[in-house]
């Protein structure tokens, strides 16, 4: 909360966390409803074959020799139809999917943030385990932002491996045109655009990596604090030995672990 923002009361807060608390609950719902339909799909990709045979028979006035040409050429057009359709298909359903689930996880920021400006406020309560929850909630933050930033790597590495698909598929059909040249240099394209996700994909996989590294830090933060806190509360008489050895146990090595080397 910046300094020219005035604190919310605690009604004024409340409301806000209800209010994203059923935008996420909605946003949910709808992710969960915009799965792959194979039914909607199997549709499509029919549509799209007529749709191309429907374009071939109307605009193709070449006269053939024989019935065998005609099919040839029909059916050349049935096969783009039907990739246009499939195409078309992926990228709508992939567009609104990944836009819900893209204001998903910024309503889950929020509510993270929010969360962790309230215990701020609130921290003289109990000010250890307010400093913990505080603590949590930043990282859940990171992790927010780092699964964010995965998810684009995945979608900017499938959109070129897409793309150079369509682009080899559309290299192949010219050859069925006695294109020959032209589809050679299309063919090429789309090998390069195949290289090019390879890399996005390489990238993404090192992403992942990191954020494997995020958990098991994380892990050892929670144990850290599991011991701290257990120590907090303990009333005996060797209290201070039994602090200094689960806190000696939980933290033995602890550089090895935070410090991950490249």
């Amino acid at each position: 909360m910046t300094e020219d923002q005035k604190p919310l009361t605690d009604s004024e807060f409340e409301e806000s966390i209800g209010v994203l608390k059923k935008r996420k609950e909605h946003l949910q719902e709808r992710v969960e409803s915009l799965k792959f339909k194979p039914g909607w799909f199997i549709l499509v990709i029919i549509a799209g074959g007529l749709a191309g045979y429907s374009f071939a028979a109307i605009t193709d006035f070449r006269h053939y020799e024989n019935l065998t040409q005609i099919i040839d050429r029909r059916l050349s057009y049935v096969v783009i139809g039907a990739l246009f359709g499939t195409f078309m298909y992926g990228y709508v359903f992939s567009f609104f999917r990944i836009s819900a689930q893209n204001r998903l996880r910024r309503i889950e920021y929020k509510l993270v943030q929010l969360g962790a400006e309230e215990l701020q406020d609130k921290i003289e309560e109990n000010f250890f385990t307010k400093l913990v929850k505080i603590n949590f909630k930043y990282l859940d933050q990171y992790y927010l932002q780092t699964q964010e930033q995965a998810d684009k790597s995945f979608r900017l590495a499938s959109n070129a491996s897409i793309t150079g698909l369509v682009i080899i598929s559309i290299g192949i059909i010219m050859m069925f045109f006695d294109k020959t040249e032209p589809a050679y240099v299309t063919t090429a394209a789309g090998v390069i655009s195949e290289f090019i996700a390879a890399v996005f994909f390489y990238l993404y996989n090192r992403t992942v990596l990191k954020m494997s590294q995020y958990h098991q830090k994380l892990v050892i933060t929670q144990n850290i604090s599991l011991a701290l806190k257990i120590s907090e509360d303990m009333e005996t008489e060797n209290k201070a030995k039994v602090q200094e050895m689960i806190i000696e146990r939980l933290t033995t090595d602890i550089n090895k672990y935070l410090s991950t080397p490249e």
